[in-house]
């Protein structure tokens, strides 16, 4: 059974009537654009059922959560060996179980396996989604725990802020960092070979596939090659955002590209002494605290900042393992299935596959499949209409109001929108990433925009997941208009030393593409110059 609410402009549908009475928020953090339909089914929403305290909907191609009011935490400093525990069961027993998961989807030959062996893949994946949801959380808690008391601790003994208290932890590195140092390895060794680095720029608005094949076809280009290959097998599974039939980057490396291309631009630029620079300053950060508190307190504060160092890098890792490879791995199944009904012309192209739900798609691989290609057709001009559309900020029921100052408390992660400045031609937004930045900026709509994006220029756009952060390296700034001080955003900015001011409402349309702007990450402003 089905209800339907009548909005203006957007009519929303309810599987149970007793959904429309709670209140589901859209999240332009990780879904900021239309989401097809199995990416929905077989992508998000078994993870998010994972969690055990989210739930998705779909409406109109969007999608909107719904999170039930979260129990109070309990007083007083989480445990020290809570952390560390959480830090070794990460290390020691979430990542061999998600490696398993990786094995499989990179290596079965699933154009092998019969209808039935498909269909019941699509229901394994179903499964594994799931268990990866449980995972997440179970890996990204004590990630939590770590920061929030580190934050809590540092207030509490020196009255320092939340950038104050994470500067201590900056430096130490992660996935999302050593990807961008993988490319710029790539642009030095590309800059040694003139073959591949003549090839690289000579091609820059070539499709990726005739770069590659361009490259491999130079007997001296073939170190850079290989070396490519390699990066593409460790660091290639992944995509801009969260939608699961975007071409990964294994499968188009246009990005990867483009990325190598812009540290070709900075040959001044050295990755190693850069990360080596937040090194030096935290240590110094941490020396200068240490002095500010009294010695019987620094013990405690020590305690505090390794347990957080323990698990410091589980934001950005378990992105790569979690989200990202075992998140988008599963592709190679379902492009499969789609290949399957493409060849009985069930489909038109393999990749209608993901206009289609988990249902129809597993009935067509058994057979029912009368009508598909003209459902997934329609199913595309349907969402490209939406695409066209700027959903509302919540449906079902209206939100609630803050009703204590703890509601109304910038949220860490997600962030806080409507932030004012009374200056003109001055936003505001949440100061994540100390540091004032200057140049111009470019305003990206998605991570496909990439080779747009110039050494020094300031990074404008509505979200970033960790794919995007290598142009963190070569940009002067970053702003978004999601996120908070503990987003991945803000996480990876403070790894890159880059000034970062997020949630910062409509940056995208107030900011023009090209225009000089300045961002104090201190004071989360963003002064448009002129």
């Amino acid at each position: 059974m089905t209800t339907e609410t009548k909005a203006t402009g957007f009519p929303v549908h309810w599987e149970s009537p007793a959904d429309a009475n709670l209140t589901w928020r859209f999240d332009p953090m990780h879904t900021p654009d239309v989401t097809t339909p199995l990416s929905f089914d077989l992508y998000m929403e078994p993870f998010i059922r994972g969690f055990g305290m989210l739930r998705l909907c779909q409406q109109n191609y969007y999608v909107y959560m719904h999170q039930p009011p979260m129990p109070p935490s309990a007083p007083g400093p989480v445990p020290l060996d809570a952390i560390h525990a959480g830090a070794r069961r990460w290390r020691e027993e979430i990542i061999p179980e998600v490696r398993g998961f990786d094995e499989h989807y990179l290596t079965m030959d699933f154009d092998s396996l019969s209808a039935e062996e498909l269909a019941a893949g699509l229901d394994q994946l179903a499964d594994v989604r799931v268990r990866c949801g449980q995972l997440h959380t179970m890996a990204t808690l004590p990630w939590w725990m770590g920061m929030m008391n580190l934050i809590g601790t540092v207030q509490e003994l020196t009255g320092g802020d939340d950038l104050a208290a994470l500067r201590l932890v900056q430096g130490y590195g992660n996935k999302s960092v050593e990807a961008g140092a993988r490319l710029w390895q790539l642009s030095r060794l590309a800059e040694s070979i003139p073959e591949a680095r003549d090839t690289l720029l000579d091609l820059a608005d070539a499709p990726a596939g005739k770069q590659l094949a361009a490259l491999a076809e130079k007997p001296a280009a073939q170190p850079f090659v290989e070396e490519f290959r390699v990066f593409l097998d460790e660091f290639g599974w992944r995509s801009g955002l969260f939608e699961f039939s975007a071409p990964t980057w294994f499968e188009d490396p246009a990005v990867p590209f483009d990325q190598i291309r812009a540290f070709l631009a900075m040959p001044d630029y050295d990755f190693p002494a850069e990360q080596h620079k937040q090194a030096e300053e935290r240590e110094r950060y941490v020396s200068e605290t240490m002095e500010r508190i009294a010695p019987d307190q620094r013990n405690r504060l020590q305690a505090v900042i390794e347990a957080a160092v323990d698990v410091a890098s589980i934001l950005e890792d378990h992105n790569y393992y979690i989200d990202q490879r075992v998140g988008v791995l599963p592709r190679r199944l379902v492009l499969a299935a789609g290949r399957r009904l493409a060849s009985a012309s069930s489909l038109s192209e393999a990749t209608d596959v993901f206009y289609l739900r988990r249902d129809e798609l597993r009935r067509a691989l058994l057979g029912s499949s009368e009508g598909l290609a003209d459902l997934a057709e329609d199913r595309g001009k349907e969402m490209a209409r939406w695409a066209q559309t700027t959903p509302p900020h919540t449906v079902g029921a209206p939100a609630q109001e803050p009703t204590s100052a703890q509601d109304e408390a910038p949220d860490r992660f997600w962030g806080t929108h409507k932030l004012r400045s009374d200056r003109p031609g001055e936003l505001k937004g949440n100061g994540a990433s100390a540091g004032v930045g200057r140049g111009p900026a470019r305003v990206l709509a998605t991570l496909n925009e990439a080779g747009r994006f110039q050494p020094g220029d300031v990074l404008v756009t509505r979200t970033t997941m960790p794919p995007w952060t290598p142009l963190f390296a070569v940009a002067s700034a970053v702003v978004t208009e999601t996120g908070g001080i503990l987003s991945h955003a803000a996480v990876t900015a403070r790894e890159y030393g880059l000034p970062a001011v997020l949630c910062v409402e409509n940056a995208t349309r107030l900011i023009r593409d090209g225009q000089p702007i300045e961002v104090d990450g201190g004071n989360g402003t963003v002064r448009i110059l002129n």
